[in-house]
């Protein structure tokens, strides 16, 4: 593949000096939540299929990189340029929903629609994807999601973003739109994705080193108006796992997670009085009827979050019915069961999850105003207990260093179908904001949390313990979604298909254009 130019000999095309945002923009666009990559020369943000393609061809033509990004809420360095001599594309204005069919039941999108608009106009209608959307949704766009693989609400019964996609509308470094699935033409939309070999999937999870997503084909389904939640605390992790394994394999809830105590106690337990209304509006407007959403406030207000900031581990769960008898017979089944494991408590949280999925971005920063960083791992359910063991060995062997300079470890966990257990602990550290967010979190929010002084050997120590993680996941054969340029994705895979993903992507971008970088490629 050929070498990228260097910046310093570099005339930008006239279509990418004209839609240029000003230079002062490129800061905030090289940023993700943990980090900054390189600077790129320029970004833009088309406003057409057309002028994208235009864009993407002159820039392929100039020898320029080409890095895509979304809402810009990761955190695995996906839209990281690798070069000084890229262009990046920001998305954001290619947001409109193309077409709703509810014949057919597919929704087609733009990709830089976020899942919070999508699903503000499919609810209009009654209607959902099968895969609702990301906890960062009101950032998280439907291209960038799909191009990461992203777990979220909906993920337990439905799976994970790339399970609702039908089909995609890809553009090469050539300027060829390429459409997946049963589409012939961009008159002729796909309603199927299995036609033949599942060339939809190829361009999923890819993140974005395959070509530029410009439209999306989702799945519909109906809304089921009624719902029920419980939440359940636990004496210990493998109580819990167990509990979550164990209604995984019975297909009862449509959303769950747990939380270990650190979580629970910080980003649950310390919201301030604003949030605490935010929340209580939300479940009352979202609750079945007034006297429902009545009943669910004064539970919620008699138990506060004593019993959640003291488990050691909880989990909570919704179930959704098509009316009130399904989901109260649901939520029995499931009590049944999770009640072998451990007691139930309080179902604030779950509550506030199905009034409100959607949250202002305020866990961009901990609820302490610490900077904040995930980092996550698939497992067989078969071999979380031990890695478990592993990860609190690890933590433990850095607590000294972690107290001194103020590094601490929380963890959330989740379901994704029957036989796989996502595990993802998060670092939280003292250090100074950075643009990111300061533009994308409410200025009222950020006025009262505390600032801290940059934290340089706190960061390092971050780092070093995140990259020991990673290495401890990759030990015990961990998958991962959001791949980026973080995971080692093609270390100990088959050389076979390692050789098949080059000539793929050889034969779709042969100067190594799109994303460089990104898989590993």
């Amino acid at each position: 593949m050929s070498a990228l130019p260097s910046a310093g000999s570099i005339t930008l095309p006239a279509s990418i000096r004209e839609a240029a945002l000003p230079d002062g923009e490129r800061e905030y666009y090289a940023r993700d939540v943990y980090r900054s990559g390189e600077l790129p020369l320029a970004v833009v943000r088309p406003r057409s299929r057309e002028q994208l393609r235009t864009l993407v061809v002159d820039a392929a033509n100039a020898g320029l990189a080409l890095v895509t990004r979304g809402g810009g809420a990761s955190y695995t360095d996906a839209h990281f340029a690798r070069t000084r001599a890229a262009i990046l594309i920001d998305t954001g204005a290619l947001d409109r929903v193309l077409s709703i069919d509810e014949a057919d039941m597919i929704v087609t999108v733009e990709p830089g629609i976020t899942w919070a608009a999508l699903d503000a106009q499919l609810a209009a209608r009654g209607l959902k994807v099968p895969f609702v959307g990301t906890f960062s949704g009101l950032a998280a766009t439907v291209g960038g999601t799909v191009s990461q693989n992203a777990n979220g609400h909906g993920s337990n019964a439905s799976g994970i973003s790339a399970d609702s996609v039908i089909a995609v509308e890809v553009l090469t470094p050539r300027g060829e739109f390429l459409r997946t699935a049963t589409a012939g033409s961009a008159e002729r939309p796909s309603w199927f994705r299995n036609y033949g070999p599942d060339l939809t999937g190829l361009f999923l999870g890819d993140s974005g080193a395959l070509g530029i997503k410009t439209a999306v084909v989702l799945k519909l389904l109906r809304r089921k108006p009624a719902f029920e939640a419980a939440s359940f605390a636990f004496a210990d992790f493998r109580k819990m796992h167990a509990c979550m394994a164990r209604l995984a394999g019975e297909r009862i809830e449509d959303k769950s997670f747990g939380l270990d105590q650190a979580l629970q106690q910080g980003q649950i337990a310390r919201q301030d009085a604003s949030t605490r209304w935010d929340v209580a509006r939300s479940v009352w407007r979202s609750s079945p009827s007034a006297l429902a959403g009545a009943r669910s406030l004064l539970r919620m207000a008699a138990a506060g979050t004593r019993a959640l900031a003291a488990a050691p581990y909880a989990a909570h769960y919704i179930v959704d019915g098509h009316d009130a008898h399904e989901a109260r017979a649901k939520i029995s089944t499931l009590r049944g069961i999770a009640t072998a494991f451990g007691h139930e408590i309080a179902n604030s949280v779950p509550m506030v999850v199905r009034a409100n999925p959607f949250q202002p971005l305020r866990n961009l920063l901990g609820p302490a105003g610490e900077r904040w960083v995930p980092l996550h791992g698939l497992l067989p359910h078969s071999r979380v207990p031990q890695f478990h063991d592993e990860v609190q060995a690890y933590v433990a062997s850095q607590r000294a260093a972690m107290q001194q300079h103020h590094v601490h470890v929380g963890a959330m966990f989740s379901c994704i179908g029957a036989s796989t257990f996502l595990y993802e602990p998060a670092l939280y550290w003292h250090d100074e904001r950075t643009v990111l967010h300061e533009r994308m979190m409410e200025p009222d929010y950020l006025a009262g949390l505390p600032r801290y002084a940059s934290n340089p050997q706190g960061a390092a120590l971050v780092e070093e313990i995140r990259t020991g993680l990673i290495r401890l996941m990759h030990a015990h054969g961990a998958g991962h979604l959001q791949v980026g340029k973080l995971y080692p994705y093609l270390d100990g895979r088959d050389a076979g298909a390692v050789a098949l993903l080059r000539a793929i992507k050889a034969q779709l971008d042969p100067q190594n254009l799109v994303n460089p970088g990104a898989l590993g490629l």
